[in-house]
């Protein structure tokens, strides 16, 4: 039977409130956007070829869940899973200086602190089933001299990530998850994301992959919910990771859609080899809209990893479950800053047709992405939260995020902790202060479920 739906959903569905209440507590493409077209509908040559899917799922065991944590929750119930998130640390041990387009002012030490501000927050919520961090973990600059024209010695990357794993090791929850990011394939080998980096003074270990070698995998935290974790480099120029060369078929699909990328290669024929594509030319000249997106430092999921993705929301419908994903990049354009579209998903149509198709989008309680270092959330009509975590490398001067504990249940997600300063999209509204600031809470209602497969929207 169709469950009844909250006052709170309900509102929110019926534009007559957000429902989203801030207050304190204690690969290849399957598809591709012809130029100049907003939602691709046609596929575009050449067609490249993902990664296969998981094989073995490793989900882990549902388990009874404990009291509430340390911290007042807004509902009363205890939460089917908790969890701590962090995004985009992307540390290097450089002066304060502003990104590329000089759009973003960035501070990169301030990034460690933030980190380890995150930890100690983690270990006071000691109820947390796991920790995901959401892609870019260390700086593109930790790889590459920009000045210089050239790579760095690899240590330097394994230094700066040791800094970084160190700090994370002091957390109490010992099962952490990583995302692939773009500055992830900048700095490691996509082997090395896979096996895992054992970095310097450090006991966690870096992994980007489950226990199978998958970048894309599931788990079961609790009865009633399955986890995604997606790999949206599964197409990319830089799939193969640092210094094993630009993917070819990614590359002519990314000139094909950007005159810019097409008129550089061309003037540089040797670019599959140096790898020299990043902040060297301007990738976002004479784009317009949604075609923003086709940009090196994007990229896309391939076949398989699409294929998987409808399976898995298949059986998660059929075994009454809700869904949350875990993607770098972002898959709604209205979560980019301003319908940007400049950190979306290449083939994010694609994604979309399977997340909010009427027979399974009642389940996909919350996509939520990194990328966007601003942050945002977007709503879809049909429910399906939009969620992009700030990062600590934009935390304004005197407040403690951008970090945040996310308890699960089944009429809500809420996301307890700090934004990245006053103007936060996730926590509007933060003060300043040190270890007593209290955190905030953001409640983001769930839609009733329509019952088992086919049951629809």
């Amino acid at each position: 039977a169709r469950g009844r739906m909250s006052r709170a959903f309900a509102l929110h569905v019926c534009g007559a409130s957000t429902g989203l209440v801030t207050r304190r507590a204690s690969p290849a493409l399957p598809s591709a956007a012809r130029r100049g077209a907003a939602f691709p509908s046609r596929p575009i040559a050449p067609r490249l070829r993902g990664a296969s899917p998981s094989r073995v799922f490793a989900f882990g065991a549902a388990r009874a869940r404990r009291g509430s944590g340390t911290m007042a929750s807004a509902s009363a119930d205890p939460p089917a899973f908790t969890f701590g998130l962090l995004a985009d640390i992307q540390y290097v041990d450089v002066d304060d200086k502003p990104n590329f387009t000089g759009t973003q002012w960035r501070r990169y030490r301030n990034a460690l602190v933030v980190a380890g501000d995150a930890v100690k927050y983690f270990n006071s919520r000691p109820e947390l089933d796991f920790v995901l961090h959401n892609g870019d973990i260390i700086d593109h600059q930790c790889a590459f001299d920009f000045e210089a024209d050239a790579f760095k010695p690899k240590h330097e990357a394994m230094s700066a990530l040791g800094e970084v794993m160190s700090v994370l090791s002091e957390a109490r929850c010992e099962n952490w998850h990583f995302t692939v990011g773009n500055h992830e394939l900048y700095n490691f080998t996509r082997d090395e994301l896979r096996d895992g980096v054992s970095a310097p003074g450090a006991t966690l270990p870096f992994r980007c992959a489950d226990a199978n070698g998958d970048f894309f995998y599931a788990f079961k935290p609790s009865t009633g919910w399955r986890v995604l974790v997606l790999d949206s480099y599964d197409v990319s120029i830089y799939r193969n990771g640092r210094e094993r060369g630009l993917d070819a078929e990614a590359l002519a699909t990314l000139c094909a859609n950007n005159a810019n990328c097409d008129k550089y290669v061309a003037e540089n024929p040797d670019i599959l080899e140096t790898e020299r594509m990043s902040g060297t030319f301007p990738y976002f000249k004479d784009l317009e809209g949604l075609d923003c997106r086709w940009v090196p430092f994007n990229g896309g999921v391939g076949e398989a990893q699409l294929s998987w993705v409808k399976e898995q929301l298949e059986e998660a419908a059929a075994a009454d479950e809700r869904v949350v994903l875990f993607s770098h990049l972002l898959v709604h354009p209205e979560s980019t800053a301003k319908r940007s579209g400049r950190t979306l998903l290449w083939n994010f149509q694609d994604l979309l047709d399977v997340l909010e198709h009427p027979g399974v989008s009642d389940r996909v309680a919350a996509v939520i992405s990194g990328h966007q270092h601003d942050g945002g959330v977007y709503t879809s009509p049909s429910g399906t939260h939009y969620v992009v975590m700030e990062s600590p490398i934009v935390a304004e001067k005197g407040y403690p995020g951008p970090y945040a504990v996310v308890e699960a249940r089944g009429e809500s997600l809420t996301f307890v902790g700090f934004g990245k300063g006053k103007d936060s999209n996730l926590f509007p509204g933060g003060a300043e202060g040190g270890e007593n600031v209290a955190p905030l809470t953001r409640e983001l209602p769930l839609r009733p479920l329509g019952g088992k497969a086919g049951a629809g929207a």
